[in-house]
């Protein structure tokens, strides 16, 4: 009898595609063009090859331990004790991060489509929505990323096609004019706002897929799926809006979006384009839930976590509606708060895991990238009573 929820590649993939996106969709352009101007289309493809290493990182740590999440894992290379606390800090993540960005969601929703209804009743319905997921459990949640392709790609493509008319060269003019200190302020940025968050996908991969080895594929073809979509939108924001109102614009995207008119006869359908940014926003505040539901479940030692969400969704509720007073705080966190905690997280802690790993298996003469096991013995390892023991492939 199956007790371990099974995620297929297919859908993992998709749930990867939208985390990667997230609201970096919406609002990466701006960070990105106050430093580099015109140049700023340049980060997002230096920032994906680059960031490819961090998640190399992952899939080490996937290969090593292929049936634990990321809680398990430090238990395992760091000790009881020591590890507790490098899953504290991975926990501060979600924590510190799924009221944030809440709250410059529901913001965005007031300001374009529901401006009279109270930022608390939007932040519940989402929230909620957002537990009801979680209730349902992570192969739900797969599932329904897979489903929600068409309704994603569909108003992407869209926007992508309905613009590129509108590009105007000039705005990418003069080319290379950076600095390296700006290039590094904007790469920064990229890496802590799209590469680090990455690492949320370790309380689902490898410990929740079967077939590992197509599990890693997705992660890879998700994570590029996702670095390419935000090289695209960042570039025709520049390239149809300008880098001067792009610098200063605080949802480009949906600006770019409000530009759409095929000969007069379609306009204004930006609030249809909003459903890929809904959609993103959506998957990646429920794998921030189920971090945080996993980590409690993991330091408590629960058999079930079920009783506990709507309490965790009120909290939830709460730190949203009282995390930021105006768009100065909300820019000065994502500056100095988020971008630094999301590398240290993100990429630090996962290089300091695989550091203590790589000495631990050079000690035990055990292979530094090994194979996955199969899907065969995967399930022995699951429902076998020496599954404890013999974790670690």
């Amino acid at each position: 009898m199956r007790t371990i929820a099974q995620v297929s590649p297919r859908s993992y993939g998709f749930l990867v595609f939208y985390a990667t996106c997230s609201t970096a969709l919406l609002g990466l352009a701006t960070s990105l063009t106050s430093f580099l101007h015109q140049d700023a289309w340049i980060v997002p493809i230096v920032g994906s090859v680059l960031g490819a290493g961090v998640v190399f990182l992952f899939t080490m740590l996937a290969r090593w331990y292929p049936l634990l999440t990321i809680y398990e894992i430090n238990d395992q290379l760091f000790g009881k004790s020591i590890g507790t606390v490098f899953s504290l800090l991975y926990l501060s993540l979600p924590v510190f991060h799924f009221p944030a960005i809440t709250s410059y969601s529901v913001t965005f929703i007031q300001n374009y489509t529901l401006p009279t209804t109270p930022f608390i009743v939007i932040a519940a319905i989402g929230i909620s929505i957002i537990a009801f997921g979680i209730y349902s459990g992570i192969e739900p949640i797969a599932r329904t990323a897979e489903l929600c392709f068409v309704f994603f790609i569909v108003p992407l493509l869209f926007l992508i096609f309905t613009t590129s008319p509108l590009i105007d060269i000039g705005f990418l003019q003069p080319y290379f004019t950076f600095s390296m200190f700006d290039m590094t302020e904007a790469f920064t940025i990229f890496l802590g706002n799209v590469v680090s968050n990455v690492v949320i996908q370790l309380t689902v991969f490898p410990k929740y897929l079967a077939k590992k080895r197509a599990g890693e594929r997705a992660l890879w073809t998700g994570y590029s799926l996702g670095c390419l979509t935000l090289t695209i939108i960042t570039f025709l924001c520049i390239a149809v809006l300008s880098p001067e109102l792009v610098a200063v614009d605080h949802y480009p995207a949906f600006t770019l979006a409000q530009e759409i008119n095929a000969a007069g006869f379609l306009q204004r359908v930006e609030a249809t384009v909003t459903v890929v940014w809904f959609i993103c926003i959506y998957f990646n505040l429920v794998l921030y839930f189920h971090c945080i539901i996993i980590a409690l479940k993991h330091f408590f030692k629960l058999t079930s976590m079920r009783t506990l969400i709507p309490a965790i969704a009120v909290l939830l509720v709460y730190l949203a509606d009282y995390y930021f007073n105006n768009i100065a705080e909300e820019r000065s966190f994502y500056q100095y708060v988020s971008v630094p905690h999301s590398i240290t997280v993100g990429t630090l802690l996962p290089i300091v895991m695989v550091t203590v790993g790589i000495i631990k298996r050079k000690k035990q003469q055990a292979p530094l990238y090994p194979p996955y096991p199969d899907e065969k013995t995967v399930y022995k390892l699951q429902h076998s009573k020496e599954a404890k023991s013999s974790k670690q492939i």
